[in-house]
């Protein structure tokens, strides 16, 4: 048996598959409609959405196989995400690759495997959309685009709720997901919408993370500080929406501040001057004051909107205003 090599951009690669947020999430309809297409089309009893992880494969969708996952280095996907186009495998018992590879030689038996990899704008390849068969075949080219192009769709799926630039969820994931995320909890205190406003912090003073945006820089500190968020969006210039769930054992304050304190350490302003701890609000959830999280997110926009009305002109008054700002944020925690 061959393992497969590994991409030269695995550790990036790996990041924007984690950044998604998607591994180890139920079955969703959204997917499980291509691998049921993709079998039926194919007229293949296995059809995969094969996420390569760094130690193993795991399934978001699966039609025709009861597993979750599989270790990485039996997997025909790993081979298959360091190439172009689809990885066509025709007899794995003929081929020095895989003949004896457990998923050759115990359930479920491959015979023919052939994967489309599922890649991102900036070509990153997550993983594939495969078929498989316990019998040996072979596709023609016009079969090959057409697995080729609906891996593209299941690709443009899994990204199309996430910022180019941060790797996190933006205003349509916040929108969309929102909804059902406060249909779905009772009214409740807890339940809360928070509002970060970096727009003034324009660059990194920390050598370690000189390369990157202080939007994306950010949106990694909610990411670390926020963990059981239901959702982290970036909802324009450097506005971002923090949802989270009822949780009596979350400290939210206490994370706000961390927050702030670590993106004080990190971010300046482009003139050398230390940074302004990020404008914050924070929205509880109120069925009686708001319709939807939609409600919500506007709500903050008007607050965002008059705090891009103060001007600051100097450091005198910069001053002024966070002091301001700490008493008004006191007020709603």
């Amino acid at each position: 048996m061959q393992e497969a090599r590994l991409p030269e951009n695995e550790a990036s690669r790996v990041a924007t598959l984690r950044s998604l947020g998607i591994l180890d999430t139920p079955r969703e309809d959204r997917f499980d409609r291509y691998t049921r297409i993709t079998a039926k089309a194919f007229g293949v009893p296995i059809a995969l959405i094969s996420l390569v992880d760094r130690d193993r494969q795991w399934f978001k969708s699966a039609e025709g196989f009861d597993g979750d996952e599989t270790p990485r280095n039996i997997s025909f996907c790993g081979h298959a995400i360091v190439g172009d186009g689809v990885f066509e495998v025709r007899n794995a018992l003929h081929d020095p690759r895989f003949r004896d590879n457990p998923l050759v030689l115990e359930p479920p038996h491959i015979r023919f495997y052939a994967g489309a990899p599922l890649e991102t704008p900036d070509r990153h390849k997550l993983g594939t959309l495969c078929i498989i068969d316990r019998i040996p075949r072979h596709l023609k080219n016009d079969e090959k685009t057409m697995l080729e192009n609906l891996a593209d769709m299941v690709a443009r799926e899994m990204i199309r709720f996430v910022d180019v630039e941060t790797g996190r969820s933006h205003r349509t994931a916040q929108t969309i997901t929102g909804p059902e995320f406060f249909e779905s909890i009772p009214d409740e205190p807890g339940s809360s919408v928070l509002l970060f406003d970096i727009d003034d912090v324009l660059e990194s003073h920390d050598d370690v993370n000189a390369g990157m945006s202080p939007g994306e820089i950010f949106a990694g500190l909610l990411h670390d500080h926020f963990p059981t968020a239901r959702s982290i969006a970036h909802i324009g210039d450097y506005h971002f929406c923090v949802l989270l769930e009822p949780d009596k054992s979350f400290d939210e304050v206490r994370a706000i501040n961390r927050v702030c304190s670590a993106a004080k350490g990190l971010l300046c302003f482009a003139d050398g001057h230390e940074s302004l701890t990020p404008f914050v609000g924070h929205i509880r959830h109120s069925s009686n004051k708001y319709a939807s999280v939609n409600d919500m997110v506007r709500d903050a926009d008007r607050m965002f909107l008059n705090h891009e009305r103060q001007l600051m002109p100097d450091e005198t008054d910069i001053r002024g205003f966070v002091k301001e700002l700490v008493g008004w944020r006191k007020t709603i925690f």
